[in-house]
């Protein structure tokens, strides 16, 4: 497996995990409406500035994961909803 690949799978990884994390902690969400999806992941894309802002790369990444689970499961609830199904 070459570099970039590996980096890939564990950012993945890590967003399964977080994934996980925030549906056990928030439960199934896909009744949320897209403006609730909306508003939580610009909290999320505002934490990743913030960390940006202080340098804080570290952190910066575990927001980006955060904000990438939330993105995931937003889209797993578009789905579930038949969005798709409706073109």
């Amino acid at each position: 497996m070459i570099i970039s690949e590996l980096a890939r799978a564990q950012v993945i990884e890590h967003v399964l995990g977080e994934r996980e994390r925030q549906e056990l902690k928030w439960g199934d969400q896909v009744e949320n409406s897209d403006e609730l999806w909306t508003v939580i992941a610009l909290e999320e894309f505002g934490e990743v500035g913030r960390e940006v802002y202080e340098k804080d790369l570290p952190k910066a990444y575990m927001e980006l994961i955060q904000l990438a689970a939330v993105c995931v499961a937003w889209a797993e609830a578009l789905q579930r909803r038949g969005v798709l199904d409706e073109k």
